[in-house]
């Protein structure tokens, strides 16, 4: 249920009141930005590892706007809480800057240096999350399984945005034994004379995640310019395989929450004076889920073994 301003802060007010419950040794506040499946599967997952007495709450974009935002906050500092989980970039931009003595773990954020410190990129002591971007070596697998002639895999990606990502795709490919072709942009007009250049240069294209570089007429172009020359896609997450990528491997929100809930319970028994994160990396998933078209496989003559279709999350046709 998405709630109005004055709901949302009668709603932290009441479960304050109804919910502070003894059951317990601890009391968390699970805050999602969005309340979708993704995020039920993910607070189903942290309720499953740590026991506790959990307040949840639903926000919306604006309510981060000077003055609703506060007064949210207003309420949650009123409610001693032992730790914050957050689902979101806006969940997470809510809290951090206020609550720098209370644990927080976040889930869902895809560029969480961005949020944290306003952009500073410093990670502070109390905060740790999930990386929601699945490491290059695993989807570079998932594709050479299918498709095991692939030799070179292009990328277009905009280095103020992917550098980091682009570095450690490259050291996958070496260490895989294939050639990562990856072509810098600049702008988003850019991209499809970028992806123009793929042809005659390329056994598959894979879908970084990169804001400039993918945006709705690159994705048309680049579907379209996969068929034409047959050469197959790696998608972001499932709803690309859907309109026409062959394959993609995604996280299991689910299992990325019982991961949060164990990161959670970590920083709880060990208290935040024990436990140095500043520089530490970000969790990387550890459960994917992948997804297939058969009807793309077939299109471009590529037979993919009954042993992956079988173990397949999901199966287009």
């Amino acid at each position: 249920m998405k709630l109005t301003t004055k709901t949302c802060i009668l709603s932290i007010v009441i479960s304050i009141l109804i919910f502070n419950t003894p059951s317990f040794a601890y009391d968390i506040i699970i805050i999602k930005g969005r309340d979708i499946p993704p995020y039920r599967e993910a607070v189903k997952g942290f309720n499953s590892v740590l026991k506790a007495n959990v307040h949840e709450y639903v926000i919306e974009p604006e309510f981060n706007d000077e003055g609703k935002g506060h007064a949210i906050i207003r309420g949650l500092k009123n409610h001693k809480t032992d730790l914050i989980f957050t689902l979101g970039s806006d969940a997470l931009a809510l809290v951090e800057g206020e609550f720098r003595d209370t644990p927080i773990v976040f889930s869902f954020v895809l560029n969480p240096d961005a949020v944290i410190g306003a952009g500073g990129g410093s990670r502070r002591t109390n905060i740790i999350g999930i990386d929601m971007n699945i490491p290059p070596e695993e989807q570079f697998n998932a594709i050479m399984k299918i498709v095991p002639n692939v030799q070179r895999i292009a990328v277009i990606y905009d280095p103020s945005k992917t550098q980091p990502l682009i570095i450690e795709a490259e050291a996958a490919a070496k260490k895989l034994g294939i050639t990562l072709a990856a072509k810098k942009i600049a702008t988003k007009a850019e991209a499809i004379n970028a992806i123009s250049q793929m042809e005659g240069k390329a056994d598959a294209i894979w879908m970084a995640p990169d804001a400039t570089a993918i945006i709705p007429e690159s994705i048309e172009y680049m579907l379209l310019f996969s068929f034409r020359n047959k050469i197959p896609i790696i998608g972001i997450s499932e709803k690309y395989v859907k309109n026409g990528a062959l394959l993609a491997l995604s996280f299991d929100s689910e299992d990325m929450g019982r991961q949060a809930g164990e990161a959670a319970a970590a920083m709880i028994l060990e208290g935040l004076e024990n436990r140095d994160i500043k520089n530490a990396p970000l969790l990387k998933p550890r459960k994917f889920r992948l997804s297939i078209n058969l009807n793309t496989a077939e299109k471009m003559g590529i037979n993919i073994p009954e042993k992956i279709i079988r173990q397949s999350d999901k199966v287009y046709r």
